[in-house]
């Protein structure tokens, strides 16, 4: 059995000569993935030859390949700074600073940033959102499991100078 072989649509846009917004079609790939046939265009911002199919070039889509996209919502800040901005309200060049200013690691075990294998914790209050300093991942859980709060390590502090085990072993 064979495939069934449909034909060529008339109307059917060709954009063999395009030229606009995304550059000019220098040529054609192929078809894609999805049979799509894909055109080579010369990009009119970064001069890089980028695939695009028709749909990209009748809509107008930038290749995310290209050295000068930026997607619908950004923001012009570089997406690290612009989450830390938003979430906690301090820049990269601030947290670079309170990280030199803590000696290049964790506020509370004070392991060296290039000993931890995952990314720093910006600590903060969850009520005030105020940043305290930056925490490496296990004492930023640890302290969040033991309430955020110093009642809580109030209490492990008293745990661990005086275990039960060593009163019960007293007791008798």
């Amino acid at each position: 059995m064979s495939k069934r072989q449909f034909a060529e649509r008339p109307n059917r846009q060709k954009y063999i000569e395009y030229k606009g917004e995304l550059g000019e079609v220098v040529g054609i790939h192929g078809r894609g993935q999805c049979g799509h046939i894909e055109y080579q265009v010369k990009c009119s911002e970064c001069g890089e030859i980028h695939l695009r199919d028709a749909k990209h070039l009748k809509q107008g889509i930038k290749p995310r390949d290209c050295k000068t996209f930026k997607p619908h919502n950004w923001s012009g800040l570089e997406r690290e700074d612009n989450i830390m901005r938003k979430q906690y309200g301090i820049s990269t060049e601030q947290f670079a600073e309170l990280l030199e200013f803590q000696g290049g690691g964790c506020a509370i075990c004070a392991k060296p940033i290039e000993d931890i294998r995952r990314r720093m914790n910006i600590d903060h209050d969850h009520e005030t959102n105020k940043v305290r300093g930056i925490l490496c991942t296990g004492c930023n859980t640890g302290i969040g499991h033991l309430g955020d709060n110093t009642e809580g390590l109030k209490r492990a502090l008293y745990y661990l100078e005086n275990t039960p085990f060593d009163e019960y072993l007293n007791k008798e």
